[in-house]
């Protein structure tokens, strides 16, 4: 999510958290059903991926960056590294804890939240790109 305008972080975080929200609704019963805690760790792994999301799209919207590269790489280690040492600290406290009790969960929430914010990203780069547009063609309309 590069160069985002300040007014469109807001609606796009609530956005990511009404998608990470409705995956988690779906899961609950899979998530009962695999482990007696199992919801716990999977509301633990969908929050570990929905605040890195948050931070993510808040800075797309700030204007410090230098390109849209240095932006790309901060949102990615944002993303990766936070994702990173959650799952480096579960494996060192619950080692017992596997794939279907933590880190499956991690890995598909991660990947819920990456799928939401490209969307998101394309969603605001067509929208802002059919304003150039528009403009463009007013601009070039006034000239006749």
């Amino acid at each position: 999510m590069t160069g985002q305008q300040k007014g469109s972080a807001l609606p796009s975080a609530i956005l990511l958290t009404v998608v990470i929200a409705a995956a988690w609704g779906v899961c609950v019963w899979p998530a009962r059903a695999l482990r007696g805690d199992g919801v716990l760790w999977m509301s633990i792994a969908a929050i570990c991926c929905l605040i890195p999301g948050w931070v993510v799209v808040f800075l797309s919207g700030l204007a410090i960056f230098s390109n849209e590269l240095a932006v790309m790489l901060v949102q990615t280690m944002v993303r990766l590294m936070s994702v990173s040492v959650v799952a480096i600290v579960v494996k060192k406290t619950r080692p017992e804890l596997g794939f279907a009790g933590f880190f499956g969960w991690l890995v598909g929430f991660y990947l819920l939240a990456l799928l939401t914010e490209v969307w998101l990203m394309f969603r605001h780069r067509s929208s802002s790109q059919s304003a150039v547009s528009a403009s463009d063609a007013e601009a070039g309309h006034g000239l006749e």
